[in-house]
């Protein structure tokens, strides 16, 4: 076990290893201690009065530089002291950077990370946002503990696969000012355009951070920029490289309507399942964009607000300003809530460009009724039997039933073809079709009726010789009626003899 180091002003993380200190004067190496600060070389770039906590970039840098250190020969054995000077800004912002390189890289607990700095004299200054009111919310080194922790569970940070040379290229206003929250959300600045190329789709104006937010955009499967804004832009640039554009537009410093931030939030999970990200600014990227963002964090994995606000700020610096802050604290458990009291709409909203908001339970119920029922619908439709949708009817049919009401020929037949006049076709020309025998059914008396057509006789009642003939042609040959004068119908086969109005055996 190594030997505890006895100092003044200093707090012990690792025995006789890891100690985290603050001093006036800058302290001399010995041969059992080794002393170094990032406070020269690591800037907190302040909106005002703000002064923390610093961003995922300088954690990088800090962990190279301890790790330098710590890997050196010649250290080996000795205690290695992180040390601030004595300002209550730069003491907070020290023990927060090396609590969360605990967290990320040694693979420390929030508890094992904090349990040093507990009921430390004086105690650590708690942060503040970037507005230029007064301070009237503050998060401390817990609530970016616990936040910074509960996104490297849920897989949203990581320390070994960050790429330093990206994140401090884009964060720059040259390049884009934006920055990757997470694998699902980028914040960023609104992009600007002079006011008089508004109305064009043209691109060749556009400056030089409009064109590398367009670039990384279409680079990194980006499907959704969401503008909160009042327009300073064409959403047609986006638009034009394959990308969603949703204005979602609310005041400055303002806190969202809840239906906005259902829409926000049901746009989101819609294009997160489509494995796409979401891009949002407002006119800075930070408050406004703190707000729907950390509530879809709050809604999906479970962050309080402080949490939230804390991991937000140390990915983008000033996230989340003045009122928003208490907002945000105020429906954290109504956030947390609509996991398990909203569902994804079933149909699409026009305002978030035919996306789906969240709905609530019993609108997505009725939803899913109706669809229920229209499917049932479109189903019975499909396989209800009705006359007209199950009989063939042939080309021309109301021609053809006009001329033969005054020929006093049969009706036709579907499929089966019957000869008309003189033995030629009567529907269509069929080759090599022969006579089939007639069977001994009710067509007798159907073709007999038929040819009994007031039309198709003449004035006195008797039909003519032309009529007669083609009688003759469609009865069979073994019942074949002949007319008398008498009045009487005599049968041509041996059998049933009929007499008008007698019948004799």
């Amino acid at each position: 076990m190594r030997k505890r180091v006895l100092l003044d002003n200093t707090i012990e993380f690792l025995r006789g290893r890891v100690y985290l200190g603050a001093y006036d004067d800058t302290p001399q190496d010995t041969d059992d201690i080794v002393f170094f600060t990032v406070e020269d070389i690591l800037f907190y770039n302040r909106f005002h009065l703000d002064f923390g906590p610093l961003h995922i970039g300088h954690l990088y840098r800090f962990a190279v530089i301890f790790h330098e250190i710590l890997n050196d020969p010649d250290n080996s054995g000795k205690a290695v002291v992180f040390y601030s000077s004595t300002s209550t800004r730069q003491r907070a912002n020290s023990a927060c950077m090396l609590c969360c390189y605990m967290l990320l890289v040694q693979g420390w607990t929030p508890h094992q990370v904090l349990q040093p700095l507990a009921q430390v004299d004086p105690p650590f200054m708690p942060f503040r946002d970037a507005g230029y009111s007064n301070a009237d919310f503050e998060i401390t080194i817990q609530d970016v503990v616990y936040g910074v922790w509960r996104a490297k569970e849920r897989g949203l940070v990581n320390l070994n696969t960050f790429d330093l040379e990206t994140y401090e290229r884009y964060e720059r206003v040259k390049n884009g000012d934006f920055n990757v929250l997470t694998p699902d959300f980028i914040a960023l600045a609104s992009p600007e355009e002079d006011a008089h190329h508004r109305t064009t789709a043209s691109k060749s104006h556009l400056n030089g951070p409009f064109r590398s937010v367009l670039k990384f955009f279409s680079e990194n499967n980006v499907q959704l920029v969401v503008r909160l804004n009042s327009h300073l832009y064409n959403k047609k640039h986006f638009e034009d490289l394959g990308m969603k554009h949703v204005d979602l537009i609310f005041e400055d410093g303002s806190c969202p309507d809840m239906s906005i931030v259902h829409g926000f939030v049901g746009a989101a999970e819609t294009i997160i399942n489509e494995g796409g990200k979401i891009a949002v600014h407002c006119k800075a990227g930070l408050g406004r964009t703190g707000c729907l963002i950390g509530a879809h964090l709050i809604y999906t994995h479970g962050f309080t607000a402080n949490e939230c606000i804390g991991f937000l700020r140390f990915i983008r610096p000033g996230m989340v300003v003045g009122p928003q802050q208490h907002w945000l604290y105020l429906n954290q458990n109504t956030f947390r809530e609509w996991k398990y009291t909203m569902r994804l709409s079933l149909e699409p909203s026009e305002v978030i460009g035919d996306l789906f908001p969240l709905v609530t339970l019993e609108e997505y119920r009725r939803q899913k009724r109706s669809k229920r029922s229209l499917k049932k619908l479109v189903e019975q439709n499909n396989s209800d039997y009705t006359v007209d949708d199950h009989t063939i009817t042939p080309p021309g049919s109301a021609h053809k039933k006009a001329f033969q009401s005054i020929t006093g020929v049969p009706q036709n037949s579907p499929g089966q073809p019957r000869k008309g006049h003189n033995g030629s076709n009567r529907i269509e020309n069929i080759s090599g079709s022969k006579e089939k025998p007639a069977d001994n059914n009710s067509d007798d008396e159907s073709m007999q009726i038929d040819s009994s057509q007031g039309s198709a006789t003449k004035r006195n009642g008797q039909p003519s010789n032309e009529d007669s003939a083609v009688l003759r042609q469609l009865l069979p040959k073994n019942k074949r009626a002949v007319s008398s004068g008498t009045g009487r119908r005599s049968a041509s086969g041996a059998g049933i003899r009929k007499v008008s109005g007698t019948v004799k055996r």
